[in-house]
């Protein structure tokens, strides 16, 4: 049948299905597309098939499909919205914990337990929903909160006051857990200036200040003593910048200790 023999469906079914041109749809910042302006343009071309003189059978089915993206792109819509307001709202409630935790940081040891009471019976929906998922995924990483305040030089006894814990689970969790340390040996070249002698890892359950000294005591040597030597401790992934160090031990040329 030639084109001039085609039916009036036919007719009119291959223009409907002719490629949108998305330079009309709304345009974001990005100038790309956006979704609200697809939705709008799927709207009017639905409302056009529904207003065509004829109502045959390929529009009707076109209208149809047209309403279907649409309500998908609306149910998505409603879903994305929801979604964002929960982050926010989870957002929120962790700069509000923070604000809280920095609040608790800088109060008295004895008003600690006050302040957390207080804050216990204000908190919204959110942020004790946040505080019960924190503290859920705190019991895995419990010890190593507590070995790296360990590494620092922090007392079994301070951290056990920190966490609320007895002194001797942190003695145990200490004495469990030991911690990958990497230390380096330096030789002084000049005023602030040092040259690498040696660097090695090591497992310790030692505070990183004591490890260090302990690696001077068994590494240094007479040419170390007569130029001046320094350790520097590391937890392992820290990095190796002398600034972040986490544990030093240094002595001058005339071999006096400065710890």
């Amino acid at each position: 049948m030639s084109s001039e023999q085609q039916g009036p469906d036919e007719q009119e079914s291959a223009a409907d299905y002719v490629r949108a041109d998305t330079s009309k749809f709304p345009r974001a910042h990005s100038d790309e597309p956006t979704l609200a302006g697809f939705r709008k343009h799927l709207l009017s071309k639905r409302q056009a098939a529904h207003d065509a003189k004829g109502q045959y059978l390929s529009r009707n089915f076109y209208a149809a499909l047209l309403g279907n993206i649409v309500s998908v792109i609306d149910a998505y819509a409603d879903e994305f919205t929801e979604a964002t307001k929960q982050r926010r709202a989870q957002r929120e409630a962790a700069y509000g914990l923070r604000a809280l935790a920095d609040r608790y940081e800088q109060a008295e040891p004895q008003h600690r337990d006050e302040m957390a009471e207080q804050a216990g019976q204000s908190l919204s929906l959110t942020e004790a929903g946040l505080i019960r998922r924190v503290a859920k995924a705190l019991e895995q990483g419990l010890p190593d909160v507590i070995v790296d305040a360990h590494v620092d030089g922090m007392s079994a006894p301070a951290i056990a006051r920190e966490l609320s814990c007895s002194t001797r689970h942190a003695y145990q969790v200490i004495k469990d857990y030991p911690w990958e340390a990497v230390w380096t040996l330096y030789r002084a070249t000049g005023d602030d200036q040092w040259e690498e002698v040696t660097t090695e890892v090591v497992e310790t359950t030692e505070t990183a200040d004591d490890l260090a000294n302990a690696i001077i005591g068994k590494r240094l040597t007479d040419d170390l003593a007569r130029t001046g030597a320094r350790v520097l401790v590391w937890r392992a992934g820290d990095g190796n910048d002398p600034d972040k160090a986490r544990g030093e031990c240094e002595i001058e040329a005339s071999t006096q200790t400065d710890h």
